[in-house]
């Protein structure tokens, strides 16, 4: 039975990627470029890093670019997914615990807290923490470590190969949230290509 779940954030609890694809494309904008939202998404699906790389962005144009991204009223404006909060609350209210591993830095628990989700989380990485990317496991061995997790009992879920390897690497269960079909084999991990097939795995996994 698993009892704790890991959950990634863009992309697999909240539809922030318009949001991000907007203000990267607004930062290029205001440097001469004009870039094409889904072409940068394709990028940005492997890292943000990649997509900066892709297109030269300066380290002030970084910078730039995520103080856009974390103004929230920037339109189109991100918000949990269908079932999300169903989902979360399913963990919660079974006994489990729910925990946020995210590349992002704190606005995504601004995000929580103005979606009233806030208290379905035990503990939130994000990048103020300074852990190595995913793949690597760091984040989530420290949060195996805190917080006295067993990894029979924890799965790794998010919606890029990323969050997968990091996962398997830190030796816990995966559940890959893959609605495009975008990746093959990754190792032994579970997938849900919806999220009511999201819902309908977790509650298996807590059963």
């Amino acid at each position: 039975m698993i009892t704790d779940f890991i959950w990634d954030f863009d992309g697999m609890l909240f539809d922030t990627y318009p949001h991000t694809m907007a203000a990267f494309c607004e930062t290029a904008r205001r440097h001469g470029l004009s870039l094409d939202p889904g072409e940068v998404y394709e990028y940005a699906k492997v890292t943000l890093w990649h997509a900066f790389r892709q297109y030269g962005f300066t380290e002030a144009m970084v910078e730039e670019f995520y103080g856009i991204e974390n103004d929230l009223s920037f339109p189109p404006h991100g918000k949990p997914f269908p079932m999300v909060p169903e989902t979360l609350r399913l963990v919660k209210k079974s006994g489990g615990r729910n925990f946020l591993y995210t590349h992002r830095d704190r606005v995504a628990l601004v995000y929580l807290e103005n979606f009233g989700l806030t208290d379905c989380f035990t503990d939130c990485v994000t990048r103020e923490q300074g852990f190595p990317n995913k793949p690597a496991p760091d984040a989530i061995e420290d949060l195996c470590r805190r917080h006295g997790l067993n990894k029979a009992s924890v799965f790794m879920c998010g919606d890029r190969d990323i969050d997968i390897l990091a996962g398997i690497n830190a030796g816990v269960g995966t559940l890959l949230f893959d609605t495009e079909a975008r990746y093959g084999d990754i190792g032994e991990t579970r997938r849900a290509d919806g999220y009511r097939t999201l819902y309908e795995t977790v509650l298996d996994l807590l059963s």
